[in-house]
């Protein structure tokens, strides 16, 4: 019997104020670009952790996602919907008695 060799695509997700975006584009002196209305930007394994690495060095967060089936489309429908970073209220001390 056969076996199917099972391919992954491995990409890289970053936290953006507009919510979460796949990195699509590499540019001169190890620059990343991320664009909701773009294709995710498939890489190898070693060069996504590379890069997410290189990203959270910079102040991103950014993880590597490995995936089974490639990627199309951004992760989240920014044309319906819209991410607001609010800081949270303090909720009330309680005390225990």
């Amino acid at each position: 019997m056969a076996t199917k060799k099972q391919t992954n695509w491995y990409y890289v997700l970053v936290m953006t104020d507009e919510g979460p975006k796949f990195v699509t584009g590499l540019g001169e002196h190890h620059t990343a670009y991320w664009d909701k209305d773009k294709k995710p930007y498939e890489l190898s394994r070693e060069w996504a952790e590379d890069m997410a690495r290189g990203l959270m060095w910079n102040g991103n967060m950014a993880y590597v996602v490995k995936s089974q089936w490639e990627l199309d489309t951004q992760p989240y429908n920014y044309k319906e919907w819209q991410i607001k970073w609010e800081e949270r209220k303090p909720e009330e001390e309680t005390t225990e008695e």
